[in-house]
């Protein structure tokens, strides 16, 4: 019996026009009236998943910025935020790097660093509460992910630059030109699982969907874990199952309604 369903947005639930599916809140109807749970696990900051689930976000549970904190219908129920003396030699490493924007991904804003207005356009597409900043000693706020938007490919470019940091930071390939940094105990998984023990919700109970490598601790908390028809081949061989559909062709809400029905 399925008694919670979460998902990834970018890649997985949405299409690669950043919609939504029109037949997902038709489903959501179901999902609602089955009394299972749902949550939207992503690296995206909370103002832009409230953005997408207007209509029911005071109904669902929310992970974002890859698992660092966790609201439960409108209740934060854990945050995890970094030590900002912690990152300052990784932000010194990022100026070593060549054709990337920075954001520090805060409770108030994005706070964005990068001198090429088309990097700073894709972040701001994804992080609608956002500024600009110079330098980032001018940020005030709680800093929950660092966001690397490449305009080379992000595991090429400037992971080989940043991996060095993995004993101390979770450090993650999130999408083709994306790479998050967080600290070394947040990921999708936690959250899931607190989420998990909040409702008494088993593994076995559990549905979860996601497309790259920022979701492989929240794939080994569900048996019922799919990747995505066009998720990236590592996660493939870790998920139980692959979706017979991508996430341009509603891939997710259509295995919603093959499981529910």
């Amino acid at each position: 019996m399925i008694k919670l369903i979460v998902t990834d947005i970018d890649g997985t639930l949405v299409n690669n026009q950043k919609e939504v599916p029109e037949s997902f809140w038709e489903v959501f109807k179901e999902i609602r009236a089955r009394r299972i749970n749902f949550c939207v696990a992503s690296g995206r900051q909370i103002q832009s998943l409230h953005e997408l689930f207007a209509p029911i976000k005071d109904e669902i549970a929310f992970a974002p910025d890859n698992g660092a904190s966790l609201i439960y219908k409108g209740e934060t129920l854990f945050e995890n935020p970094l030590n900002p003396n912690g990152i300052r030699p990784i932000l010194e490493t990022c100026e070593q790097i060549g054709q990337i924007g920075v954001a520090l991904c805060g409770r108030e804003n994005a706070y964005i660093k990068t001198d090429s207005v088309t990097i700073f356009d894709e972040i701001a597409r994804h992080y609608p509460a956002h500024t600009k900043v110079m330098n980032f000693s001018e940020v005030n706020d709680d800093i929950f992910k660092i966001t690397i938007c490449d305009e080379g490919i992000s595991r090429t470019n400037s992971y080989p630059l940043l991996k060095k940091y993995e004993n101390d930071f979770n450090v993650v390939v999130s999408g083709e030109i994306w790479l998050d940094i967080t600290r070394s105990d947040v990921n999708k998984g936690v959250a899931v699982r607190r989420l998990q023990e909040k409702l008494g919700v088993l593994p076995s109970e559990t549905v979860v969907f996601g497309d790259h490598m920022n979701d492989v601790e929240m794939i080994q908390t569900a048996e019922m874990s799919y990747a995505m028809k066009n998720a990236q081949e590592a996660l493939k061989a870790i998920a139980n199952y692959v979706t017979e559909y991508d996430n341009n062709e509603a891939g997710v809400v259509k295995t919603i309604q093959h499981l529910i029905k």
